[in-house]
């Protein structure tokens, strides 16, 4: 209920059950209110959900008006595993951006006091592993090499988020990834059951491809992305009050 008021205060409704939203064999979406759904994002955060959006759907973040209403076709189980991709990578940029926050903060003080120290501060960041694994990192591709002497570039790295993504190794790539509570995990898979169906239910009975714009396609992801952002923070939130079963 938390996370269903949370979009209300950005006024966004929840897509409702996919057989609702298919008229004349298509599936369609409105309005899109990508706005809305973007602005709950920094800048940084955002231009990462865009590369995410263009990766899993293949719409540019530049395309244009007639780009956005063609039409492509889609299983509805790939459709849903796409969604529930999402839900985990807004959930994953919540928790790594909220890392970056804090180390961005931390690193401030040391920096200030570098002309009047001799010596390297005693905050060591952990270090960075020649190549980074793609793990849920849904636009990110590219793998950079870091040594263990390159503390200048670390700085400039921290004021980056998706440099200082592109440099976790994979114990905090997959720490910053995973759920951290069974509430978390159950709730995703509900959520998912009552948009799109049992998984093997859609491969009995539904085989048959979905006719749909890429404009409601971008629509799906940008709401799971935003209900992963927003279940990291309730799930924070509510474990304050009632203790959360560790995933």
């Amino acid at each position: 209920m938390l996370i269903i008021y949370k979009f209300s205060e950005i006024r966004v409704p929840l897509v409702p059950k996919l057989s609702k939203c298919i008229y004349n064999g298509r599936l369609e979406i409105w309005p899109s209110k990508d706005w809305e759904l973007q602005s709950i994002h920094s800048f940084e955060v955002l231009e990462m959900v865009r590369e995410h959006v263009s990766t899993v759907i293949g719409l540019r973040a530049d395309s244009s008006v007639t780009d956005n209403w063609a039409t492509t076709e889609i299983q509805q189980v790939n459709l849903g595993r796409v969604y529930a991709a999402s839900i985990f990578y807004g959930y994953f940029l919540k928790s790594a951006s909220l890392r970056h926050q804090l180390e961005q903060s931390l690193a401030l003080p040391m920096t200030d006091q570098g002309n009047n120290l001799s010596q390297k501060p005693s905050l060591q960041f952990p270090e960075i592993k020649a190549r980074l694994k793609n793990l849920v990192l849904g636009g990110v591709h590219n793998t950079q090499s870091y040594t263990a002497g390159q503390d200048s570039s670390r700085q400039e790295d921290l004021e980056n988020l998706r440099q200082y993504v592109m440099g976790f190794d994979p114990e905090t790539l997959k720490r910053c990834a995973k759920l951290r509570s069974k509430e978390a995990a159950k709730l995703i898979e509900k959520h998912c059951h009552a948009l799109f169906g049992d998984e093997k239910m859609c491969k009995l009975e539904n085989d048959a491809l979905i006719l749909t714009s890429f404009s409601s396609l971008k629509r799906l992801v940008l709401e799971a992305v935003a209900f992963g952002s927003f279940l990291w923070e309730i799930e924070d939130y509510v474990n304050n009050v009632y203790k959360l079963k560790d995933n």
